[in-house]
């Protein structure tokens, strides 16, 4: 039986591939990837060669400048009459320069970002946010891939496409800290995820749970790899003029090696941080943050402080123009940093029941703030502190206010 349309998909990634397969299912497909598939159906060695006839154009690439670079290469190829389906997540004002480009060779252009993994393209169950309402062929190619549902413009449709994945990141930063706390708490990790399963985060837990549970070198292939969710998220905190939780944490954790760029999304949920070094100065780090060691490091020498005693310590945490100002039961107290130092003069006679927590951190480039709970003896201190990087490149506190709370 003759396919009805034929369709060209441009970018056969694991999206690209899947749609290739689930599109061939009703249509004629020719493909093309950068790199050589010969075992694709309908596979060309170049895009003008694979648009050739095309009544539709789908476009699966990595970013915007990857589309740029091969719509500028095949768009006199493609006919006239045909319509290019960009699927690929770009930012905002980069889907409304792709769709002035196309629109200036005179072919037609929609914007269609999708939601959804490899088995919803299987099934034919994605979500297709398009820049308008797609028009015949278009319409019956996205159809038999999932369901449409439309935004005024390229730009919105594109917007959509990144707050989705938005919620994405908040999801399993989310599901993160809910596992950890679990870890917190001394609870077997299956029995959490077990719980989990009957929560909002369900889904994620279900489909996920096997990445959640394995190690890294047990992988498979991964559905959404981390950096490509990183540069979504980038493009979001772009989009917005402002960093997201989500994207702050995987780069910490793409820094010191806890995540590869091409695990699986899953394991920004799953990877864990070793602060055993820390128990020395009775500091744990709540399962709410997750630190890069190098911002660590005054913290930590802050609390070895009170652990010992020793102002020495002190002396490596705070910058030497520190202030350190709060309120002790009311009155305000202001310190320089040598004033602060001469405060201590070994450790306290109840030390070993003393307990501190770093509550909160936050790094934008060079600056951060912390929030540290002190608990000695009768009283409660809540520490605010603001670091940044000094001459030499190594963070230290700037300056500390606190509370005291009475017991």
């Amino acid at each position: 039986m003759m396919k009805s349309l034929n369709v060209a998909v441009l970018g056969l990634g694991r999206l690209g591939s899947a749609v290739a397969t689930r599109a061939g299912m009703f249509h004629h497909v020719r493909t093309w990837n950068r790199t050589s598939m010969p075992s694709s159906p309908g596979w060309t060695t170049t895009p003008a060669d694979a648009v050739t006839d095309a009544d539709v154009v789908l476009v699966c690439l990595y970013d915007a400048t990857a589309c740029r670079s091969v719509l500028e290469s095949c768009l006199d190829s493609i006919p006239e009459t045909a319509t290019v389906v960009n699927n690929s997540t770009v930012s905002p004002a980069e889907a409304e320069q792709l769709a002035q480009l196309v629109s200036q060779h005179g072919r037609g252009y929609l914007h269609a970002p999708v939601i959804g993994s490899v088995a919803a393209v299987e099934s034919g169950r994605l979500t297709i946010l398009t820049g308008g309402k797609p028009i015949e062929p278009a319409r019956k190619v996205l159809e038999s891939l999932g369901e449409i549902l439309v935004a005024e413009t390229s730009g919105e449709a594109a917007a959509l496409k990144l707050v989705a994945n938005g919620v994405l990141g908040d999801t399993l930063l989310a599901l993160r800290r809910a596992l950890h706390r679990g870890e917190a708490l001394s609870l077997p990790r299956a029995t959490v995820l077990d719980m989990l399963e009957r929560t909002a985060l369900s889904g994620t837990v279900s489909k996920k749970r096997d990445l959640l549970t394995k190690a890294p070198s047990q992988n498979s292939l991964s559905a959404f790899t981390v950096a490509a969710l990183g540069k979504d998220l980038r493009l979001l905190a772009d989009s917005l003029a402002a960093t997201t939780d989500a994207s702050a944490v995987l780069g910490i954790l793409l820094s010191n090696g806890a995540l590869d760029s091409t695990d699986d999304v899953a394991r920004l949920s799953a990877v864990t941080q070793d602060w055993d070094h820390l128990a020395d100065a009775r500091l744990t780090i709540s399962p709410d943050v997750t630190a890069d060691p190098a911002v660590l490091d005054p913290l930590y020498a802050y609390a070895r402080g009170h652990a010992t005693g020793d102002p020495e310590h002190f002396r490596r945490a705070f910058l030497p123009t520190a202030h350190i100002e709060g309120r002790r039961d009311g009155a305000f107290t202001s310190w320089g940093l040598q004033e602060y130092c001469g405060l201590f003069n070994g450790p306290a006679l109840d030390e070993q029941d003393r307990r501190r927590t770093l509550d909160h951190l936050t790094v934008r480039g060079t600056i951060a703030t912390a929030t540290m709970t002190l608990r000695h003896g009768s009283s409660k201190f809540v520490d605010m502190f603001v670091l940044i990087t000094d001459a030499a490149g190594n963070w230290r506190i700037a300056n500390k206010v606190y509370e005291r709370q009475p017991g």
